[in-house]
């Protein structure tokens, strides 16, 4: 016997009341690893600046001299006994491939992502005993661009649409055991973190430098995805599919942290140097839309609300930077460094700097470094995926390990300073379509970094 019309429409009401109920379920659930998701891509960071200071690899917090040192440690404006002004261009090349199939993806970026002041005023000791100059540093940095292009795709038993035949709203072949879903995700990120800052150091007796600074950070990250999977099988209306369709989340805010460091010279070939800076203090705010559809039986699609939500007290993490450089006469320089980032949301941050650097001739120097990075996400289960539409970003990705190796060539005349630096960076991730997925899609970035700096000084 056919059932009416009034009893169809029974059934479907109950089957969407328990669809909601299940998913506001999912939604509470996601939320935490959601926001540890999101507290983990604004933490990160990439070794940025001067070409000096790239080609070195970050490792100059018991060098400094150098306006990018003096982000990872205040007291490397000590050092200066001139005027200087710099500003540094930088042209970078990523790209992005899925080891098991070849899929890429590829973003171009050109930007200025240093630019510095540096008022240097001495005191005029003859002596050159206490304290021997006063410096201070306007600065601006870009410390992280998320540009980046990632297509993966795959066929397993993965499946977007499980959480609704769990339900037993949708009578499609959305099954566990089921080896034939070929799916596909596109995702195209943006954004950045700049950070201006206003630093003060003095030099005193040429062995000790310290320094005080205060961070501004500004950051956004944004991020569109398309993911798709198909069946095999097909129903009247053709192919069975799903897809979480035009997602897209933005991420916008600012902080505040404070910084102070010091470097002592126990020897005249010898620099410890020792740096912490706090967690910020500051605001997010997110953005996100979205779509679901499914073609079954019967064809659903569903928009999603835009959704917006602002959190007050949103910290960046500590950084503590320790290193030890050694000086050979005055033609060479080694510098060894390790950099430590916490935050209660995350996973501890740990990095390996060695850099060096060579004096051929007077005003000519020549640099080089390595420098390997662990990961702040913590190695566990992507975060739920909620089709009801509260959660947008159904994807996960989780850095495994990143990767420097750069050169430089710099020359300082008489008023006048020129670096030209390379750098390529590499890194491991594994990326998540959703919660279901099972294995995730294995990507490697590879990055290449081309960076101009031109300076002034007096």
């Amino acid at each position: 016997m056919r059932k009416s019309n009034n009893d169809s429409g029974l059934t479907a009401r109950r089957s969407n009341r328990l669809l909601a109920a299940v998913l506001t379920v999912l939604c509470a659930v996601s939320a935490p690893a959601l926001f540890a998701q999101t507290y983990t891509r604004l933490s990160e960071r990439t070794i940025m600046g001067t070409a000096r200071y790239v080609g070195m690899g970050g490792a100059m917090t018991a060098i400094g001299g150098d306006p990018s040192a003096v982000m990872d440690n205040p007291a490397g404006l000590g050092l200066y006994r001139r005027h200087e002004v710099m500003l540094t261009f930088d042209m970078t090349f990523d790209r992005t491939t899925q080891l098991e199939l070849g899929n890429k993806g590829k973003s171009n970026i050109f930007m200025a992502p240093q630019a510095s002041i540096v008022l240097s005023i001495p005191t005029n000791k003859a002596d050159e005993t206490g304290v021997l100059a006063y410096n201070f540093m306007f600065s601006y940095h870009r410390q992280h661009t998320f540009s980046r292009v990632l297509n993966a795709g795959g066929t397993n038993e993965a499946s977007l649409g499980a959480l609704f035949a769990a339900t037993g709203d949708l009578g499609i072949p959305y099954t566990a055991d089921r080896l034939n879903a070929l799916n596909a995700l596109t995702l195209q990120e943006s954004g950045y973190i700049n950070e201006y800052a206003f630093d003060w150091a003095m030099n005193v007796s040429n062995r000790w430098y310290w320094g005080l600074g205060i961070r501004v950070h500004s950051f956004t990250y944004g991020s569109e995805a398309a993911y798709t999977e198909e069946f095999d099988e097909q129903n009247a209306r053709g192919q069975y599919y799903a897809n979480y369709n035009n997602t897209s989340v933005l991420y916008t805010g600012a902080g505040c942290s404070f910084a102070t460091g010091l470097i002592y010279r126990p020897a005249s070939w010898a620099r410890l140097g020792f740096s912490i800076e706090t967690p910020s203090i500051g605001s997010l705010r997110e953005s996100t839309s979205g779509a679901f559809g499914a073609r079954t039986d019967s064809l659903r699609w569903r928009d999603a609300k835009n959704g917006y939500t602002s959190y007050s007290h949103f910290h960046m993490p500590l950084h503590i930077s320790t290193s030890v450089a050694f000086q050979i006469g005055y033609y060479a320089m080694l510098s060894l460094q390790y950099d430590y980032r916490h935050m209660k949301k995350t996973q501890d941050y740990h990095s390996l700097r060695a850099g060096f650097e060579v004096i051929p001739v007077s005003g000519l120097y020549i640099n080089g470094g390595y420098a390997y990075e662990s990961t702040f996400a913590r190695p566990e289960a992507p975060a739920s995926l909620d089709p009801f539409l509260e959660r947008y970003n159904a994807y996960s990705q989780r850095t495994r390990w990143t990767q420097y190796v750069s050169a430089a060539l710099g020359y300082r005349g008489n008023g006048f300073i020129v670096q030209l630096g390379y750098q390529y960076r590499w890194q491991r991730l594994d990326l998540y379509a959703h919660e279901n997925v099972g294995e995730p899609y294995l990507m490697r970035t590879d990055n290449h970094r081309i960076i101009l700096t031109l300076g002034w000084h007096h």
